[in-house]
C-alpha cells in the first residue's frame, strides 16, 4: 500500500495552489476514445488476472493508496458505524451517533483515513469540558468518575480534573479503524493528530474554541477483558473497563 499525507486545514494555501496548477494542466490534456478503450481493456485484463490467480489459489498483490483528510460532516455516518462496532461504545454503551457528530464536525483536530473514497479509520481528540453537556460525552465523564476506574487515587484525580468548575481542559482520544486497515498507518495518524493539536492551539478561531483545543491532559478509555480464572485468583471481576491518562498534548 501507499500513503499520501493529508490535505489539512493547516496546509490550505499549498493545497489550493496545487489544485489550481493541476486544473490548469488538465485543460491542456486531451483524452481520445482509443485511450479510454485501452484503459477499459487494461482494467478488464487486471480483473481477469485476479480471477485466474484466485482460482489457482495464488496470491496477488493489490496496491491501495490511503489518504488522510480533515473531518467533514459527510463523514458522520461512517464514523458512527465504526464507533458502533468498536470497543468504546460496545463496552460503555456510549452514544455512537452523538460522538460521531462531534468528531465529524470538528475540522480543526482529527484525521480521517480513507482509500477509494471509503473511510477506513479515524483518530481525534475532543474536549470533555467543552462538550460535557452533550449526553454522549457526559456518559463518558460519569464513567471516568465511577468504580469502573478501579484505582481509587486515579479515580479521585480524574474527578478533580473533570470538575465542572476549576477542572483542567482534558481531551478524550477517540480512535477506531477497520480490521483490515494496515497498522503501518497508525504512527502517521498519530503524528497528524499531534500536528493538528499544535495548529489548533495557535490558530483555531474564535479564541474560545482555540482555548478548548489546547489540552492539558489526554485520556484514552480502553476496554479490558480478563480471563475468568485469572480474575477469580486476583479477586477482580471477569471484565472491566480501564482508563488511562497522559499529561500534556504530547501523550498518547
Amino acid at each position: 500500500f501507499a500513503t499520501t499525507m493529508p490535505r489539512r486545514k493547516r496546509d490550505t494555501a499549498e493545497a489550493e495552489a496545487a489544485a489550481e496548477a493541476a486544473a490548469a494542466g488538465s485543460n491542456d490534456e486531451e483524452v481520445s476514445g482509443g485511450e479510454d478503450e485501452a484503459e477499459d481493456s487494461g482494467d478488464s485484463s487486471d480483473e481477469a488476472d485476479l480471477e485466474m490467480a484466485q482460482a489457482d489459489g495464488a496470491e496477488k498483490e493489490l496496491q491501495v493508496e490511503f489518504i488522510f483528510t480533515d473531518p467533514a460532516e459527510e463523514d458522520t455516518p461512517y464514523v458512527r458505524s465504526l464507533l458502533a462496532g468498536g470497543s468504546l461504545c460496545t463496552a460503555t454503551g456510549a452514544d455512537a451517533a452523538g460522538l460521531a457528530a462531534t468528531v465529524a464536525n470538528q475540522v480543526e483536530v482529527g484525521t480521517m483515513i480513507k482509500a477509494d473514497g471509503a473511510l477506513f479509520g479515524f483518530l481525534s481528540a475532543v474536549s470533555l469540558q467543552r462538550h460535557r453537556a452533550d449526553p454522549s460525552v457526559g456518559r463518558l465523564i460519569s464513567l471516568l468518575g465511577s468504580d469502573r476506574v478501579e484505582d481509587g487515587p486515579l479515580r479521585q484525580r480524574l474527578a478533580g480534573l473533570l470538575a465542572p468548575s476549576g477542572g483542567a481542559n482534558v481531551g478524550l482520544l477517540l480512535s477506531e479503524r477497520m480490521v483490515n486497515t494496515p497498522v503501518q498507518l497508525v504512527p502517521h495518524a498519530v503524528e497528524s493528530l499531534h500536528l493538528d493539536l499544535g495548529w489548533a492551539a495557535a490558530n483555531a478561531e474564535p479564541a474560545a474554541e482555540r482555548a478548548s483545543l489546547t489540552f492539558e491532559w489526554l485520556v484514552l478509555l480502553a476496554h479490558v477483558t480478563l480471563d475468568a480464572q485469572a480474575g477469580a485468583e486476583s479477586g477482580g471481576a471477569g471484565g472491566s473497563g480501564g482508563a488511562g491518562g497522559s499529561g500534556g498534548a504530547g501523550g498518547s
